[in-house]
């Protein structure tokens, strides 16, 4: 922020500290002008302003004016942050609020247990002329692929029967599914998968609640619906 007509500031006690006349160095960089600083530079400059040039009263005004909408800046930003901090703490709060309900959340993750179906629910953005999951084991590893062939865009739940491509039984445990779309000229054709469950408690990670569902960390972000 430019003040203009200050004269013989080096004779100011305040000032001669400075580094080269200026703001206060830290760290190799300029500290920001804050209202204590402006208010010192705006006393100075009155005191200091030649007498047979003295400050216009309109430049005089139009510093004023800007000493007030920078203290008023400082009062919004920090109100602001309270406000941030205040929401923070409220949102973090109900999610806990959320443990032991059924909920959906982005991810492919699928908690199968042996002998019952498992529903695959995704999200198309666009009209399909192909659709094929994969379905992999904890390992990474392909255990199924699913045809679903054409479908609309909308979301979509599949039910994989826990069986493997040759159709042996699979055991419960942990499996990953993605999805694959292409539309009728072979584009591309964006998918969102979502997995549920129960969840099993919140954690905190710098502030980020984390969902705890089928034994893994979910951003809670990730939350699509409370089923239950």
């Amino acid at each position: 922020m430019e003040l203009t007509g200050v004269t013989a500031l080096e004779k100011d006690p305040f000032l001669s500290q400075r580094t080269g006349g200026g703001e206060e160095k830290k760290g190799g960089g300029a500290k920001e002008l804050g209202k204590d600083s402006f208010l010192r530079l705006l006393t100075t400059q009155l005191q200091y302003q030649d007498p047979l040039s003295p400050l216009e009263s309109t430049e005089f005004v139009s510093q004023l004016a800007q000493f007030s909408q920078l203290e008023q800046m400082t009062t919004v930003n920090q109100t602001l942050g309270s406000l941030v901090d205040s929401n923070t703490s409220l949102n973090n709060y109900a999610v806990t609020g959320l443990v032991g309900r059924e909920v959906q959340v982005v991810g492919g993750s699928i908690p199968h247990v042996a002998e019952t179906d498992s529903v695959l629910s995704y999200l198309l953005e666009e009209d399909s002329g192909r659709v094929i999951i994969q379905v992999e084991d904890d390992a990474g590893s392909v255990v199924r692929l699913i045809e679903a062939g054409p479908q609309e865009k909308g979301v979509w739940n599949v039910f994989w029967d826990g069986h493997d491509q040759d159709g042996n039984l699979l055991p419960s445990g942990k499996y990953q599914y993605t999805v694959s779309a292409v539309d009728s000229s072979g584009g591309p054709v964006t998918s969102t998968t979502y997995t549920s469950g129960r969840v099993e408690e919140v954690t905190f990670n710098n502030e980020v609640p984390y969902l705890v569902i089928n034994g893994g960390n979910i951003p809670a972000s990730s939350l699509v619906s409370v089923i239950n």
